[in-house]
């Protein structure tokens, strides 16, 4: 199988085989349960063989977004704010739910890379040096919480950005990689466009 040209380079300080079969793994799981939400989209995943549909989820950065650039929120966490006895937000309709234990690994290999490997966090995850330093702090026990009591905060990115999303569907179709290679580089630089945004 071949791999994105970028992503060994950004996760070349953790040297790691599995830690980009985990992110993968993790990607496809978010694009199965996400396009699910668009029918029409649904369809043309569905239509992708599994070569294809590997391609697709083997991006340099994960396909979902827990604020990882908004330490705001991290800090809610840090002070055990998670915890907090509250009704879950209802996701909208218009949405397919991350199951629990996607959200839980999701968020198991953020707190990995935020303590291993923060580099590659910044840029796999889109996150800041604040949020970094937040979810390296945090317990197992927060962000079991977190993935149970509050699944809205943790969304796939770009979630209704349908046209978006069908656009890489068709450049993970074709047999030469260099369109989808290019989304992917958008994807890093708005990735690092958020962190700006949000200056640390």
């Amino acid at each position: 199988m071949t791999e994105s040209p970028y992503l060994g380079t950004v996760l070349a300080g953790a040297a790691d085989p599995a830690l980009r079969e985990s992110l993968a793994e993790l990607n496809e799981e978010i694009l199965e349960s996400h396009l699910g939400a668009f029918p029409d989209l649904r369809s043309h995943w569905l239509e992708l063989d599994a070569t294809r549909r590997s391609r697709l989820a083997r991006c340099p950065f994960l396909l979902a977004d827990a604020g990882f650039a908004r330490p705001q929120l991290w800090a809610s966490v840090s002070m055990g704010g998670v915890h907090e006895s509250q009704e879950p937000r209802p996701l909208p309709a218009n949405r397919s739910a991350l199951s629990t234990p996607l959200l839980r690994r999701v968020l198991m290999l953020a707190w990995h890379l935020a303590r291993a490997h923060r580099t590659a966090a910044r840029v796999v995850l889109g996150m800041n040096s604040s949020c970094a330093a937040l979810l390296a702090g945090s317990r197992l026990a927060d962000l079991e919480a977190l993935a149970e009591r509050q699944p809205a905060w943790i969304r796939p990115r770009w979630e209704q950005r349908a046209q978006l999303w069908q656009t890489w569907i068709q450049a993970a179709s074709q047999d030469s990689p260099r369109a989808l290679q290019r989304l992917q580089l958008w994807g890093l630089q708005s990735l690092a466009a958020e962190i700006r945004r949000r200056a640390d």
